[in-house]
């Protein structure tokens, strides 16, 4: 979607056009600057931008990543034509793009897509091509001749399969099945229980209510103990692998999109690489940038079609 210059008109042609590239996810944002030739001319960071739950918040973070790297560019928005790709946590859900595009316009223009698709764009270098991320959450993309496909990535508990978050769970429900004689005790259950009792919590209670990413945070624990021969934990990281495996067979089923190159991408991509099929692995490509390099090729395609 596109939008004007901050004072709701077409900017002058005398100056400056500059490329921003966005990521903006539900922890962080990053944004890049780059001139028309790609030469990068400076980066900032901001806070979450997740447009579904909070376009306010979402517009702040970007306006202050924005704001670090006009300073560190020494650019002027006045001085310069801003034309931004902006791939944005949420941008999915009905709705959320118009309420972030009706506050107050930063950009000449700006593309607004989902941070999967930015993701898979740099991953590929602008080609079709296809990812799995796995990270707090998981999710897989795949872009084929215009075509978009998404798999998963419907939010935890009631999907992320094989993400951190998912894993969390998983190795809680393991802790809680041996407290009670269910389970063997062993490495893995006996960390999360210490881990636990360090914060102070019940067993019974401490997971009621976490969100994902502290789900996340029992990740550590799991793979230290599957590194030193814990069934339990190496069991669980295979598991998380086979999730993956379903994602990336779902996505490369059907025609256009079965001869793709995927990349796995994510926090959780080198923990679980090695828990993967024979066949998901020979479908995997190392990828060729991120999603901030996804969104300056959308910002560029947008500069063409808006100057072309």
């Amino acid at each position: 979607m596109n939008g004007q210059g901050a004072n709701g008109h077409e900017l002058a042609e005398d100056v400056r056009t500059v490329l921003v590239g966005i990521d903006g996810g539900g922890t962080g944002t990053r944004l890049r600057l780059a001139a028309l030739d790609g030469t990068i001319l400076g980066a900032g960071q901001g806070g979450p931008a997740n447009i579904a739950t909070d376009a306010e918040c979402g517009w702040r973070s970007v306006r202050d990543a924005l704001d670090q790297a006009m300073a560190q560019a020494g650019l002027s928005p006045e001085a310069c034509r801003l034309v931004a790709g902006a791939g944005l946590a949420g941008a999915e859900v009905p709705g959320a793009g118009a309420r972030f595009m009706a506050l107050p316009a930063i950009f000449a223009h700006i593309d607004i897509v989902t941070d999967a698709y930015t993701s898979c764009v740099g991953a590929h270098g602008g080609r079709d091509g296809a990812i799995v991320a796995a990270g707090t959450g998981t999710v897989g993309y795949a872009i084929a001749g215009g075509q978009v496909r998404r798999v998963g990535g419907w939010g935890f508990p009631q999907g992320d399969e094989g993400s951190g978050a998912w894993i969390g769970l998983e190795a809680v429900r393991l802790m809680l099945r041996a407290g009670d004689g269910r389970a063997s005790r062993t490495a893995l259950t006996d960390s999360i229980r210490a881990l636990v009792a360090a914060d102070g919590g019940d067993p019974m209670t401490w997971a009621v209510g976490l969100p994902p990413a502290g789900f996340a945070r029992l990740v550590p624990l799991v793979v230290a103990a599957a590194g030193r021969g814990d069934g339990q934990a190496q069991a669980l990281l295979a598991r998380a692998g086979g999730e993956i495996d379903g994602l990336l067979a779902a996505l490369l089923d059907g025609d256009g999109f079965q001869d793709l190159s995927c990349c796995l991408l994510g926090g959780l991509a080198g923990v679980l690489r090695p828990y993967l099929s024979a066949w998901s692995q020979g479908c995997l490509s190392e990828p060729q940038g991120g999603a901030v390099e996804g969104a300056l090729v959308l910002a560029g395609r947008l500069h063409a079609a808006t100057t072309g």
